[in-house]
């Protein structure tokens, strides 16, 4: 039976994912340098030290990296405060779930400070058992390091576990913890080899909860 509901943040409950698409074109422009849309959307799902790597190894200079990272992180936080939504079906399928009794976490790549923003402002922290963040992990997505945490932390076997995803880095890490896989593609329609690791891939969030009935999950009493 699937006991909990894990979701990721950024691009599956919050819609930053385009946001931050344009704070990496802004912040290359500002510092004289250019990180290719390809290369951008590979961050997608990734945390801060796996795409710091990314960009070295493009740029040829970690100082730079660095810089770009940094100013494309305030750059999007400026952006959010006025363009920032909740996804198609985020706060209905959150609110349903945790009627019908599921347990219900975040892992997501995003940090503390920027988790606690988000959450709070959309009204839903409280909703939320246990929330684990990617500056808390030393490996990020694609590595199944922050679902096993975060199984851990809710003291459940990773099999009675859904991870809620939509980029190709969180699907491959929730299907390497052993978790069931929904996934809801935002910016990058999934491959062949992506649908055969999630046991759905859903048009929006709305169609979560009948899916999880379906699929094992609790049924309202």
């Amino acid at each position: 039976m699937i006991k909990a509901v894990i979701y990721d943040m950024d691009g599956t409950l919050v819609d930053t994912e385009h946001l931050g698409l344009r704070a990496w074109d802004e912040a290359a422009e500002q510092l004289g340098t250019d990180v290719p849309r390809d290369l951008s959307k590979q961050f997608i799902g990734r945390a801060r030290p796996s795409v710091v790597d990314m960009l070295v190894e493009h740029l040829g200079s970690r100082s730079l990296a660095e810089q770009v990272y940094d100013l494309h992180r305030d750059i999007q936080f400026e952006l959010s405060k006025d363009h920032l939504e909740t996804k198609p079906g985020a706060l209905e399928s959150l609110r349903t779930l945790h009627e019908e009794g599921y347990r219900i976490a975040l892992a997501t790549s995003s940090r503390r400070e920027t988790v606690d923003y988000n959450l709070n402002r959309f009204g839903i922290m409280d909703l939320f058992e246990v929330i684990t963040c990617g500056d808390e992990m030393k490996r990020g997505k694609p590595y199944p390091d922050i679902y096993l945490r975060t199984a851990e932390r809710l003291e459940l076997d990773p099999v009675t576990c859904a991870v809620i995803e939509d980029s190709a880095n969180g699907v491959k890490a929730g299907h390497a913890a052993g978790m069931h896989v929904y996934m809801v593609p935002d910016v990058l329609a999934p491959t062949e080899e992506l649908v055969a690791m999630c046991d759905r891939v859903l048009e929006s969030l709305f169609e979560l909860p009948a899916a999880l009935r379906e699929d094992g999950g609790m049924v309202r009493a």
